[in-house]
C-alpha cells in the first residue's frame, strides 16, 4: 500500500486555467519612452492617467495619439510607448 509520501503518482499541484487574464504588468511612467523587448512581450495595455501619449502597435497600423478611454483595457500589443508629462500607461501580458 502506498501513502501520500511514498507514491510518486500523488500530486496536489494543479494549474489554473485563467483564459483572458494577465499575469504581469509594466508601468510606463510620465515623460518616458519605452520599447518592450522579448523579456516583456505585452498583449494589451491601458492608459492609467493623462492624455498625452504616442502608442505604436507591434504589428503595424496607425500610431495612436488620442481618443482612448482612461482605465479601459485595449487588447493591442505595443512596440513603443512615448508619454508626456502626467501620462501613465500600463502594459499587460
Amino acid at each position: 500500500m502506498a501513502t501520500a509520501t511514498q507514491g510518486s503518482f500523488v500530486s496536489r499541484t494543479r494549474k489554473l486555467d485563467r483564459t483572458n487574464s494577465f499575469t504581469s504588468t509594466h508601468e510606463v511612467g510620465a515623460s518616458t519612452t519605452y520599447e518592450p523587448t522579448g523579456s516583456f512581450k505585452n498583449t494589451a495595455f491601458f492608459v492609467e492617467a493623462g492624455t498625452s501619449y504616442t502608442l505604436t502597435p507591434a504589428d503595424g497600423g496607425a500610431t495612436i495619439t488620442a481618443g482612448l478611454v482612461t482605465g479601459q483595457i485595449y487588447p493591442i500589443a505595443l512596440k513603443k510607448v512615448v508619454n508626456a508629462g502626467g501620462t501613465v500607461v500600463q502594459l499587460l501580458k
